[in-house]
């Protein structure tokens, strides 16, 4: 029970915490303080240990793939596996908006 929680946390923090960060630097936008900073770098640090903590149960399950056998290890395998995909990703997401807006000065 354990594992399923961490694994499903992983998998649904990373777009949770993406709409999250997004949403709160919406009504800042043109308040060039460094919040807009401040959000997204939290953003990234939650996906970040979210990514490793999926790692880690995979590497717990035996780091194979999950397969066409049936179970709940395969299962928890794949599910693992989406969640360091998914995390990547939105990891990858959030920095380049991060990057555009350091960039770009961060207000309008």
């Amino acid at each position: 029970m354990k594992r399923e929680l961490i694994l499903w946390s992983a998998v649904l923090s990373a777009p949770l915490v993406w709409a999250i960060a997004f949403g709160a630097n919406l009504p800042i936008w043109e308040w060039c303080g460094p919040a807009h900073y401040v959000i997204w770098g939290a953003a990234l640090a939650i996906t970040a240990v979210a990514g490793f903590a999926a790692f880690a149960q995979w590497r717990k399950l035996g780091r194979g793939l999950p397969g066409e056998a049936g179970g709940a290890i395969p299962a928890e395998r794949a599910l693992a596996i989406g969640g360091v995909l998914l995390n990547a990703g939105s990891f990858v997401l959030m920095l380049a908006q991060t990057l555009v807006n350091a960039l770009s000065g961060g207000c309008r």
